[in-house]
């Protein structure tokens, strides 16, 4: 399977549990405006409604140790970066882990 493969479900996954508008994400097979728009988009959302987005993570099932770590960092200019990051990585697990589910394989 190839990584591109991914990107369209990963930004449809964005959009849905982060209330986002389908159109409004510059790429679909780009990942560097991805998650160049992602880190955007958590910067605004933790400064409109911070206990929303942190139920957001929530939902998606974020590692709640490392979104911890991520906020206790020194360099607080760094977390919306961060928590892009994490999000991505841990939706990129969920849409691997779906497809092999129905490939037969999980």
């Amino acid at each position: 399977m190839d990584e591109k493969d991914l990107y369209p479900p990963l930004v449809e996954k964005i959009n849905k549990d982060f209330y986002l508008e389908a159109k409004s994400l510059p790429a679909l097979d780009n990942m560097l405006l991805i998650r160049d728009y992602l880190i955007r988009k958590v910067t605004e959302l933790l400064s409109k409604d911070r206990d929303r987005f942190l139920h957001n993570l929530y939902q998606i099932d974020v590692n709640e140790n490392k979104v911890g770590e991520i906020f206790r960092s020194k360099d607080k200019t760094a977390i919306p970066e961060k928590l892009a990051d994490l999000i991505i990585e841990r939706q990129l697990l969920r849409i691997k882990t779906q497809m092999l589910y129905r490939e037969g394989k999980l």
